[in-house]
């Protein structure tokens, strides 16, 4: 309690401090941040100085025994932000997320994947862990004037206040050098394991047919409309999005605003950009749709760029994420 009433009034006394004094037009926005941050690190870490150049406060740092970073390198990681006076902000932690009461079967809680060079991570951050390794963790304190950067549409980071002092506490689950080979080979061995084949419809999607039909009639015309229904999984099985009411439910990913209808499909085998423009789906669903007829029922596994790329989809797909799909195209009316 002793050491609450500090850091507040630290906090406070930096606070008066910053209104005290005029703030010129010239004068950093950043300025009266990281007057509380100094103020919150006195209190704290008497003493303890930024990490080199980048403003950040290295508090804790678990170097890690895995492989090591370079300026390319893909991590994911587990995260929880917290702001100065200890509140957590923000968790892609399950056991966390389920203590704060904040928990839902519509967010990923398996950690996210950044590559450290595309500018998604504040600097300062970006800069510690490239002194990392896999297995690693750390604690630090990033300033406002350390966290300029362009946030990521899902990540850590994408729903940060740039006027926020924030203190992160960030484990490395995985290194890896090259994302695409690390999926291919992932992607590979998970449909072989569970559907016994390696059959490709094109590079990066792995398509199997569990029911097929091979009439005349069966065959779906340039420009017909088929009605499919779906389950969309990551790997880890974890189901994200489906047409299916009974499956929402199951998974417990159920929402009153879906219709949970089939979606309809414009068939152009011919001239796949029509078919992207007029239905909306990612690249790797399309392309298996279209290796199907009527009344038949596929499976098919693809890799992040047939996907939802480097950015995935908030809250329930997160970056560089391969995915799974049991499709059905239903009966020829």
């Amino acid at each position: 309690m002793r050491i609450r009433k500090h850091i507040l009034a630290a906090l406070f006394l930096a606070g008066a401090l910053t209104a005290s004094c005029a703030v010129t037009n010239e004068e950093d926005a950043n300025y009266s941040y990281d007057r509380v941050m100094k103020a919150w690190i006195n209190v704290n870490y008497p003493g303890l100085k930024p990490f080199g150049d980048t403003g950040v406060y290295l508090l804790e740092m678990e170097e890690g025994s895995g492989p090591g970073m370079t300026d390319s390198s893909y991590i994911k990681a587990h995260y929880t932000k917290r702001s100065l006076d200890g509140t957590i902000t923000s968790t892609n932690v399950r056991r966390i997320a389920e203590q704060l009461g904040n928990y839902k079967n519509t967010n990923y809680y398996g950690g996210n994947f950044w590559r450290l060079d595309q500018g998604y991570l504040p600097d300062g951050l970006e800069s510690v862990l490239k002194t990392m390794r896999s297995g690693g963790r750390v604690k630090l304190a990033l300033p406002h004037s350390a966290s300029s950067h362009n946030y990521s549409f899902y990540s850590a980071f994408s729903n940060t206040s740039e006027s926020d002092n924030e203190i992160i506490d960030l484990t490395i689950d995985t290194v890896v050098t090259d994302i695409y080979d690390y999926q291919e080979k992932a992607i590979r061995a998970w449909f072989q394991s569970h559907y016994a084949s390696t059959d490709t419809l094109t590079e990066g999607l792995y398509f199997k047919k569990l029911v097929e039909k091979t009439a005349d009639t069966d065959t779906v015309s340039e420009g017909a409309s088929v009605s499919v229904r779906y389950i969309g999984r990551l790997l880890d099985g974890t189901v994200f999005d489906t047409n299916i009411e009974d499956t929402a439910k199951f998974y417990r990913i159920w929402s009153s605003s879906n219709a949970y209808s089939a979606l309809s499909i414009n068939y152009y085998k011919s001239d796949e950009s029509k078919f992207s423009s007029d239905n909306g789906v990612v690249d790797g669903f399309g392309k298996a749709i279209l290796g199907m007829n009527y009344g038949e029922t596929a499976v098919a596994v693809f890799n992040s760029t047939l996907g939802y790329e480097d950015k995935g989809k908030s809250p329930s797909v997160p970056e560089y994420s391969p995915l799974f799909f049991w499709l059905q195209i239903e009966e020829k009316d």
